[in-house]
């Protein structure tokens, strides 16, 4: 056997067993939304995949763990370093991080789990701190570290980056969130919360920039995308 051939083989194998994890983390999914986190068992995940327990345990190592693949295939579309910050007027940055953010934590999917962790809350807290990690906190941190640049610049005036990241997301869509996870209040189209988040973001940065004298407030504009 020649090395093409060999090299080959090993990638169709890692391909092979890729196509599996994935196809294991849907069926988890399936059973962690219908019965709950806790509730589910490797057994039950094993039966409705149609593989044995050796087989499920050489794709993950436990049931958290499976549920933190989940969490990160969730989240592949959360590329927050896609953002482009350089030269870019800061309210088109913040719109920008903001939706991005925002349309992620209210997705159906998201949503979903987020109920499915709050049911789940009395058995523990580490389910909120996988879907906090692997949800909200790279965007969070994202919004920190521009907000962090934007003040050593001396573009905005701002004393606490981590707080001021939380104040302006809870501004800009905290009670729509909310409204969602318990399933009450109107539903929002994307261009109503597209449109929330511009006159938050319009309303924090009239607040929160370096004001020379004489400075214009900041007009209040919708990023497009």
């Amino acid at each position: 056997m020649n090395i093409v051939t060999r090299v080959c083989r090993r990638r169709d194998t890692a391909d092979a067993a890729r196509q599996r994890r994935d196809a294991l983390i849907e069926t988890a999914e399936r059973i962690f939304l219908r019965k709950g986190y806790h509730a589910t068992t490797m057994d039950d995940i094993a039966a409705e995949a149609g593989m044995s327990k050796r087989t499920l345990y050489q794709l993950v190592e436990s049931k958290e763990d499976l549920f933190t693949a989940l969490l990160e295939r969730r989240r592949r579309p959360l590329d927050v370093s896609g953002i482009e910050t350089a030269g870019r007027p800061v309210a088109d940055v913040l719109n920008d991080m903001i939706r991005l953010w925002a349309h992620h934590v209210m997705s159906p999917s998201i949503i979903a789990l987020a109920r499915l962790i709050m049911a789940e809350y009395m058995h523990g807290r580490t389910l909120s701190r996988l879907l906090d990690r692997e949800g909200a906190k790279p965007c969070r941190d994202a919004l920190r570290d521009y907000f962090a640049a934007c003040n050593a610049r001396g573009d905005l005036a701002i004393d606490d980056p981590e707080e001021t990241a939380h104040m302006l997301y809870g501004m800009a869509i905290g009670n729509i969130h909310i409204e969602m996870l318990l399933g009450i209040g109107k539903t929002r189209t994307r261009a109503e919360i597209d449109a929330r988040i511009a006159r938050a973001v319009t309303l924090f940065l009239n607040g929160a920039r370096a004001v020379g004298e004489g400075a214009a407030p900041v007009r209040e504009t919708l990023a497009q995308g």
